[in-house]
C-alpha cells in the first residue's frame, strides 16, 4: 500500500470506486463555471450537506460597529455583561471574532445593552448558474434586471 507524506505523517493512500470517480467528476463539472455563494447554493438546493457555520464575513463589521458604539458611550465589557446577562468572557470573545456564529438572542442583547437596536432585512439571491442558449440568457437578464429594480 502506497503512503502520503504528508507534514511527515504517513497516510494510506484513499483507494476510490468507480462510483466515487464519478460522483466527484460530476460534482466538478457542476461547479466547474458556476462559483455560487453560500445563499446561492443553499437556495439553488445544492448545498442541501452544506454547513454554513455562520456567515461570518457579514457579521463581522457587524460587530465591530457595535464594539465601537460600547467604547464611543464609555461601556467596559464588566458593565455590559451586567446590562444584558452575558458573561464577560463570552462578550470579548464575541467582540475578538472568536465566537463566530452567535445567536440572534445574544446579539440582540449585547447590541441592546450598548443602545443599539438589531434590525434584520432580507434581499433577493441572483442565480449566477451559467446558461445555456441565446433566448434563456435574454430571460436571465430580464430576471436579473428585473430583481435589481424591486430592491
Amino acid at each position: 500500500m502506497k503512503h502520503n507524506n504528508k507534514g511527515g505523517k504517513l497516510r494510506p493512500k484513499v483507494q476510490w470506486t468507480a462510483e466515487d470517480r464519478a460522483r466527484h467528476q460530476a460534482i466538478r463539472d457542476l461547479f466547474r463555471n458556476w462559483r455560487p455563494s453560500p445563499e446561492e447554493l443553499i437556495a439553488s438546493g445544492e448545498g442541501a450537506n452544506f454547513d454554513l457555520h455562520g456567515e461570518y464575513r457579514e457579521l463581522r463589521p457587524f460587530v465591530a460597529e457595535i464594539k465601537r458604539a460600547r467604547e464611543a458611550a464609555g461601556l467596559t465589557l464588566a458593565e455590559v455583561s451586567r446590562r444584558c446577562g452575558i458573561d464577560q468572557p463570552a462578550l470579548s470573545r464575541l467582540e475578538n471574532g472568536h465566537n463566530k456564529n452567535p445567536t440572534l438572542d445574544t446579539l440582540w442583547r449585547y447590541a441592546a445593552a450598548v443602545g443599539r437596536r438589531l434590525v434584520l432585512t432580507t434581499e433577493a439571491i441572483c442565480d449566477t448558474r451559467p446558461i445555456q442558449g441565446k433566448a434563456k440568457r435574454v430571460a436571465a437578464a430580464r430576471e436579473r434586471k428585473r430583481l435589481g429594480s424591486s430592491l
